[in-house]
């Protein structure tokens, strides 16, 4: 009954947050930060849960009169007090929780928000039943605890860094990624060259699959406009938009057939290595903009990435640059 309560609570009220969202109009841009944030609380949970001592004071928890009041079994010999405590979980004070509910608070609907949490809730269903039928045995022995939360804790801090990492990647910012930005042969073939031009246009052109895009690495003229050609060539939830805020606003939407190319057509204002990425940011690359003297000889350093802006239109080819996959 706890987990039956915790399923359908996160499920409405998921959807709950996607109406918020969609009403308030949130950008992709906060939702990053809002992540960052989460992210930095899910790091010193991590720390002290590894047992880290100066963080052992660090502690969300619920009032004690709460706690006082869950742990008094006589509360919950009927069905529905542990109905109504599983759908609560929802407002527990967890960083996972959190993160989740904020993806589906900039999800943009109801529809969006419901199944960002409830696939969340799925997931961690089997997890938390088998946890609750084996803590019996645990609280019997503490050294099986004790390794537990270790265990979680490295997890946990994983998770806290690889967030923080996508969503640099996100914001256009300098992350993990530019470490190995760009392949050796990617480069080798594109960074002495700009691409051809048609009728004054600059045209480039990358596959995106679920394993990434390539190539990830280009270089164009700053002022002369762009027309980017993004192939479709089996991309998974996350890569099926592209994104740069700082060369244009919007996405390059990929739900589209396998095969098809969308199209995004921005002019760069400024000089600089702009990074682009899928909409979580798991995936990135680069676009180097120069001026026409720098065309040959300019070395790949990705790790400075500076930030700009553009405006770009969405042709008939494409399907939409409104943000709406973001899931």
């Amino acid at each position: 009954m706890f987990n039956v309560g915790r399923i359908i609570s996160f499920a409405l009220l998921g959807g709950v947050l996607g109406l918020i969202g969609a009403k308030l109009q949130l950008s992709l841009k906060f939702g990053s930060w809002l992540v960052i944030i989460i992210s930095i609380l899910m790091f010193f949970l991590a720390l002290q849960m590894l047992g880290v001592k100066w963080f052992s004071g660090f502690q969300l928890a619920l009032p004690k009169s709460a706690t006082k009041y869950i742990a008094n079994e006589e509360k919950f010999k009927g069905k529905y007090m542990s109905f109504i405590m599983g759908a609560l979980t929802f407002f527990l004070p967890c960083g996972f929780t959190i993160t989740t509910q904020g993806l589906a608070l900039v999800s943009g609907g109801f529809l969006q928000g419901a199944l960002i949490t409830s696939a969340f809730v799925l997931g961690t269903t089997p997890a938390l039943f088998f946890i609750g039928l084996s803590s019996v045995k645990f609280s019997q022995k503490p050294h099986l605890a004790y390794q537990f939360s270790k265990a979680a804790g490295i997890l946990v801090l994983f998770f806290a860094v690889y967030n923080v990492n996508a969503q640099m990647n996100v914001l256009g910012l300098p992350s993990l990624n530019d470490l190995k930005s760009g392949t050796a042969q990617t480069i080798k073939t594109l960074i002495n060259d700009l691409p051809e031009k048609v009728n004054g246009i600059q045209v480039i052109k990358m596959d995106a699959s679920s394993q990434g895009f390539s190539p990830n690495y280009f270089k164009v003229q700053v002022g002369i406009p762009v027309r980017w050609e993004v192939a479709n060539k089996g991309v998974s939830g996350c890569t099926n938009a592209v994104i740069s805020q700082a060369l244009f606003a919007g996405q390059i939407d990929l739900k589209i057939p396998i095969g098809q190319v969308a199209i995004k057509e921005f002019t760069p204002q400024k000089t600089g290595k702009y990074k682009f990425s899928c909409w979580m940011g798991m995936v990135s690359g680069i676009i180097e903009v120069v001026t026409g003297s720098d065309a040959k000889g300019v070395s790949p350093d990705t790790n400075t990435v500076q930030a700009g802006d553009g405006t770009g239109i969405t042709p008939s080819g494409a399907t939409g640059c409104c943000g709406g996959s973001v899931k």
